[in-house]
């Protein structure tokens, strides 16, 4: 039984091909189905995914998609280079490989199969303070 609890925010997407995109999230992601609602016809028209928690994305079946240069998703990751692999194994699209950035994080930017941007986060110094953090992208300006 998956947990329940109140999404303070989730983002919706539509997709062209419900099923492609499910095991794209699982497979590079490691997002699980959470719950699949069906159509009149019993085909699935919308999933609900989940990465950790509070981390959901509800994936919706659409016939036109059309995604936007001007929003990227980002994800907090533990495991970054784990999901470059699996983007290489999956023949993701990948924006920039995993690169260390002035803000203390190293990231990694891809696409899914649909073009919806993600950005994927990791701590490079967790012992560091955001007074320090800031300080330092300061300096890089």
């Amino acid at each position: 039984m998956h947990e329940f609890y109140q999404m303070p925010l989730f983002v919706k997407l539509k997709v062209r091909n419900i099923e492609k995109s499910k095991e794209w999230y699982a497979n590079v992601l490691n997002f699980i189905s959470v719950f699949d609602f069906p159509d009149a016809n019993g085909t699935t028209s919308m999933t609900h995914l989940r990465g950790t928690k509070y981390q959901d994305l509800m994936l919706l079946q659409a016939k036109e998609v059309n995604t936007s240069d001007s929003v990227f998703i980002n994800l907090f990751s533990s495991d970054i280079y784990s999901i470059y692999q699996a983007a290489l194994d999956n023949k993701t699209h990948i924006i920039q490989q995993p690169t260390v950035q002035p803000w203390n994080a190293k990231e990694l930017t891809l696409e899914d199969p649909d073009g919806y941007v993600f950005t994927i986060t990791e701590s490079v110094d967790t012992n560091k303070d955001f007074d320090t953090v800031i300080d330092n992208v300061k300096d890089q300006l």
